[in-house]
C-alpha cells in the first residue's frame, strides 16, 4: 500500500490598514478581533485556516484551494489586502529558482526587477544585496530575461526575515476599514437595498448590527456572509467587542426603526438603547448616486469579482477608503 501524498498548504501574508495607526493596546485589541472574525468566517465556509505571527508578519495558511480561501479573506473587515506567498529558505539561489518556476512566461523575452523588503532583525543579508543576488541567479537561469527596475514585465517581490524568505505572488484587495464589532452596537431595520448598503458601511466602520425581526431575510442573508451574527440578535450582543462591551448600549440606529419598540423582547435584558444619550439616527448613504450605490451593492454580493475601485477612481473615492 503506497504512502498517502502530503498536501502542502498555501500561504498568504495579511496586510492591515487603518488599525496600524492606532495606539499599541488598541491595535492589539483590534487585531485580535479581526483574527477571530476571520476564523469565524473560515469555520462558516468550511475551510481550514491557521494564523501565525512571524515577527511583524501575519501569515495565514490553508490546505484549501486559493479561490475558496480568498473568498473568505475578501469578506474580513480590517484586512486591507493579502499577498499569496511562497516560503523559501533565506537564500538568493532558492528564491531565484522558485521565482523562475513560478513564472508562466519562462523562456520568453521579458523584463524583471527584484525588490526585497526586510522584516525583523537584520540577518546575513541586506535588502539591496539580496535583491542583486536573486537577480544574478535569475539571469543565469533564464537568458531571455533583462533587467528593468522601474516598470518590469515580471516584478519579483520578496519579504526577507532572518530565517526565511517569502516570494510574493498575486495581491488581493480586501475591504479594509475596522474589524467587526470594535465600535459598538447599531440597531437596524433592513427593509430595502439602501438600508442594506448602509448597514454594510457601518459594519466596515467596526459596528456590529443588531437587526430587527421585520428586516428583509434576503438582504440579511447577503450581509451574513460578512458577519453571521447579523441574523441572530442574541449572538450579536454576546459577540460585542467594542466600547461599552460590559453594558451593551446601542448608540445608533438605521432604517425605519420604531423608537418605542427598538429591541426584541428576548434581548431587552441584555442591551440598553441610548440610556444616557438617545441613539443617533444614522444615514450612511446620504449623498450617494444610484451608480455608486449599484457598484457598492455588486461588491457586497461578490467582492472577488466586483472589486472595489482604486483610490484615484471618481466613484466616491473608492467608497470612502
Amino acid at each position: 500500500m503506497g504512502e498517502k501524498e502530503v498536501v502542502k498548504p498555501h500561504f498568504w501574508i495579511l496586510r492591515l490598514g487603518e488599525m496600524t495607526l492606532k495606539s499599541r493596546p488598541v491595535r492589539r485589541h483590534f487585531q485580535r478581533s479581526m483574527e477571530q472574525s476571520l476564523l469565524d468566517l473560515a469555520l462558516r465556509a468550511g475551510i481550514d485556516l491557521h494564523i501565525e505571527h512571524i515577527g511583524s508578519l501575519i501569515i495565514a495558511s490553508s490546505h484549501c484551494e486559493y479561490g475558496e480561501v480568498e473568498e473568505v479573506l475578501c469578506h474580513c473587515f480590517g484586512l486591507q489586502s493579502v499577498d499569496r506567498a511562497i516560503p523559501c529558505s533565506a537564500s538568493p539561489v532558492e528564491v531565484a529558482k522558485t521565482a523562475l518556476e513560478s513564472d508562466l512566461d519562462f523562456g520568453k523575452k521579458r523584463t524583471f526587477g527584484v525588490a526585497t523588503k526586510r522584516s525583523g532583525a537584520k540577518g546575513e543579508w541586506g535588502s539591496q544585496d539580496f535583491s542583486a543576488e536573486v537577480g544574478h541567479y535569475m539571469l543565469e537561469g533564464d537568458g531571455t530575461l533583462s533587467v528593468n527596475l522601474s516598470n518590469p514585465d515580471y516584478p519579483v517581490r520578496v519579504i526577507l526575515t532572518k530565517q526565511k524568505a517569502w516570494l510574493l505572488a498575486e495581491k488581493i484587495n480586501c475591504p479594509g476599514g475596522l474589524p467587526i464589532g470594535v465600535q459598538g452596537l447599531v440597531l437596524a431595520k433592513i427593509s430595502n437595498e439602501a438600508d442594506m448598503l448602509g448597514a454594510w458601511q457601518l459594519m466596515r466602520r467596526g459596528c456590529r448590527i443588531i437587526s430587527q425581526e421585520q428586516s428583509d431575510e434576503g438582504l440579511l442573508a447577503i450581509l451574513s456572509s460578512w458577519d453571521s451574527t447579523i441574523t441572530d440578535a442574541k449572538k450579536a450582543i454576546k459577540s460585542r467587542s467594542g466600547p461599552g462591551r460590559s453594558t451593551g448600549e446601542i448608540w445608533g440606529r438605521i432604517g425605519d426603526v420604531e423608537v418605542k419598540d427598538e429591541v426584541k423582547d428576548e434581548v431587552k435584558d441584555e442591551v440598553k438603547v441610548g440610556k444616557i444619550t438617545p441613539a443617533s439616527k444614522l444615514q450612511p448613504m446620504c449623498g450617494w448616486t444610484p451608480e455608486e450605490m449599484s457598484a457598492l451593492g455588486a461588491h457586497i454580493r461578490n467582492p472577488t469579482t466586483a472589486i472595489r475601485p482604486s483610490y484615484d477612481n471618481d466613484l466616491l473615492t473608492s467608497w470612502i477608503a
